[in-house]
């Protein structure tokens, strides 16, 4: 498959050509920051968000390593701006109370100049206020909805929104009738949104739990079904489809690439589609660097698909605190949101493709094509 150079993809380019070092137990980091073993040099933290424990402790574990080295490498460079550059993470559990919660642990340390979370739409909506309200800056890789950060000072969200996923699901439907499988998410609205005008009759809209909604849905028998909902809840809507006797097209988003939809829908989720903004990272020639760089972190496994979108959001944090520092004077908040911000505007979160995925008979997601939103 082709691929395009951008800002965001440098992973998939074979990134890294610094030496790994060793890292202390996951637990242990997820306490205290990473310091530099011999560092004098004056420090800066940059926090992350994620799950760490509970259902979804694997989109932490995934993401973890590759912050950590994005780091790793910027302090065996010579650090940024004459600052060693620490790592502070902390587990939201993706539960919305508990992100507001470190949000807030996070603002107390005037030495965290900048956060990357939450990796969830629901945490990272709940905690994006508190963000706005303490003046710590908050970038959102993983979350989709369009309207994240607005009106939120120092919130945000990079890659293609809902809009962009909704237009591209939508394309190959054009002229038939889908039902839609919502849990009232920002993908599922923006699906409503589009679906006329790209010629798709879209109902009955139903949401997973709902069996007389999904009675209702096998009853109208659509040509295809659009999925919204987390893994799980998609598996068993699948499962559910499928045992019926519907044998149509299932599409869905990024939430369809984790392991636990193909876990638990077997067989169903098999020649299941969809879309995302995160490139396929494969095991290359050109990509060894990366992945020996990643796993000498993680101690073993392999870079997952939030690997590339968090070491990339890492970069993008880093290369604006390069430009807030590159002016002297004493490293503040307020002007990591304006390089932030000065970043983003020039086109480091535009002209990104979306991936379609299809599931194959061993559940595993491959790539089969992209567009351009």
């Amino acid at each position: 498959m082709e691929q395009r150079e951008g800002s965001r993809l440098r992973a998939t380019r074979g990134l890294m050509a610094a030496q790994p070092i060793g890292m202390l137990a996951l637990c242990a980091l997820l306490l205290a920051a990473c310091r530099v073993p011999g560092s004098v040099r004056p420090t800066l933290k940059i926090g992350l968000v994620a799950p760490f424990e509970g259902r979804y402790r694997y989109v932490g574990y995934d993401l973890f390593p590759a912050v950590r080295l994005a780091l790793q490498e910027a302090n065996a460079a010579g650090g940024v701006g004459g600052f060693a550059v620490e790592l502070v993470a902390y587990d939201d559990r993706a539960d919305p109370e508990m992100a507001v919660e470190q949000a807030r642990k996070l603002a107390v340390d005037p030495q965290v100049v900048a956060v990357i979370g939450h990796f969830d739409e629901a945490t990272t909506a709940a905690a994006a206020p508190a963000y706005a309200e303490l003046g710590l800056p908050l970038v959102a890789p993983g979350v989709f909805d369009p309207d994240l950060g607005a009106g939120q000072a120092g919130v945000f969200r990079l890659g293609p929104d809902a809009d962009d996923l909704a237009a591209a699901l939508l394309e190959p439907l054009a002229g038939q009738t889908a039902a839609l499988v919502s849990a009232g998410g920002p993908l599922g609205a923006a699906l409503l949104r589009a679906a006329h005008a790209h010629g798709v009759v879209l109902g009955p809209v139903v949401a997973p739990d709902d069996a007389d909604g999904l009675a209702a849905l096998l009853a109208a028998d659509p040509s295809a079904v659009l999925c919204d909902a987390d893994p799980v809840s998609a598996a068993e809507v699948v499962v559910a489809l499928r045992a019926a006797g519907w044998d149509g097209d299932v599409y869905g988003g990024p939430a369809l690439g984790a392991a636990d939809f193909a876990a638990v829908g077997g067989a169903a989720a098999v020649d299941v589609r969809f879309v995302s903004p995160w490139p396929p990272l494969e095991a290359t020639p050109e990509t060894a660097d990366f992945f020996a760089a990643y796993t000498a972190i993680s101690r073993g496994p392999g870079p997952g698909r939030l690997a590339a979108p968090a070491y990339d959001t890492a970069r993008l944090v880093l290369d604006a605190l390069s430009q807030h520092l590159s002016g002297g004077g004493t490293p503040a908040r307020a002007g990591m949101s304006a390089a932030l911000a000065s970043l983003i505007e020039n086109g480091y979160n535009e002209g990104e493709p979306v991936y379609w995925y299809r599931i194959d008979t061993h559940g595993i997601a491959e790539a089969i094509s992209f567009t351009f939103p």
